[in-house]
């Protein structure tokens, strides 16, 4: 009987060291996330100077950071490569959104991916090159960057980022309970040319801002009724029109050097003028010169 009691327990205790190095081999096995990427236009991605394919780009690699690179493939116009650091986590997506540029200066990258945290709360961290961006959240003003808000609540929501002189970025997010959403951004350089629109992703979207409106020039018109304002030159060869008297407000429109417009209202330093005939926005004064 003890014979058969030993057995049994030496048995047992077998299968509980084979069951310990199942696991132990199982968790040495490499954990993987999900990497998207897609680009404006096609590029061929590298993974740490290894060739992932061309984007759009979707599949599993292994989890960790990595250096990515992304080589724009153009038949027509020199384009400038980027590069870059991402985090794909165990089990989570990463999304890379690049709109390239013939120069890494007007170059825009959004990148964004999960990392889990203690609390229970859903959190989102916003980063940019260069610092100091405005960020607003479903339209409200959140503060500069860099930016961490933990108070945030689960579910979707729309990141909107301005900065002088650079193209205003819009993300469309989806934040988790027990996650912080990292958002990294390269914000491009304002040149004055059309805005780049990037694809959509289902969970993580980004999306550049919708290209806005140039107002028909008014150089060469007659003065309108006083009191009238004439844009001025500007470092980025237009100015923006805002939808109210802020740098963090939505971009309208566009306006030249030498335009001019009837001063509708004046507030804290900003001019609201119609400038399309139709629409009203307002302007900074920095970039004015009033006329009475």
């Amino acid at each position: 009987m003890k014979r058969k009691i030993v057995f049994v327990l030496v048995l047992l205790g077998l299968v509980a060291a084979v069951a310990l190095v199942v696991k132990m081999l199982t968790n040495r096995g490499p954990k993987e996330g999900e990497l998207r990427v897609d680009t404006n236009p096609v590029a061929a991605i590298f993974l740490d100077n290894k060739s992932l394919g061309r984007a759009p780009f979707r599949d599993k690699v292994s989890s960790g950071s990595f250096t990515i690179k992304l080589v724009p493939d153009s038949t027509t116009t020199r384009l400038a490569s980027w590069e870059g650091n991402i985090v794909v986590g165990p089990n989570l997506l990463t999304y890379v959104n690049a709109d390239l540029n013939e120069s890494e200066l007007s170059t825009a990258v959004d990148i964004l991916w999960l990392e889990k945290i203690s609390s229970k709360q859903s959190e989102l961290s916003v980063t940019t090159s260069p610092d100091g961006a405005s960020v607003l959240v479903d339209d409200t003003t959140r503060g500069v960057t860099p930016i961490s808000i933990s108070d945030i609540t689960p579910g979707d929501h729309t990141v909107t980022v301005t900065n002088v002189g650079f193209l205003t970025r819009t993300l469309k997010i989806r934040t988790t309970p027990g996650y912080r959403l990292i958002t990294t951004m390269k914000l491009g350089l304002s040149s004055g040319g059309q805005i780049p629109v990037a694809s959509p992703t289902p969970t993580l979207a980004a999306n550049a801002t919708p290209t806005p409106k140039t107002a028909t020039s008014s150089a060469n018109l007659p003065d309108p009724a006083k009191p009238f304002l004439t844009v001025k030159d500007t470092p980025t060869g237009f100015l923006r029109v805002r939808m109210e008297p802020s740098t963090s407000a939505t971009e309208a429109a566009r306006v030249n050097p030498g335009d001019k417009f009837t001063i509708l209202d004046t507030q804290n330093g900003w001019y609201q003028i119609r400038y399309d005939g139709t629409n009203i926005g307002w302007v900074s004064g920095q970039y004015v010169e009033k006329v009475e």
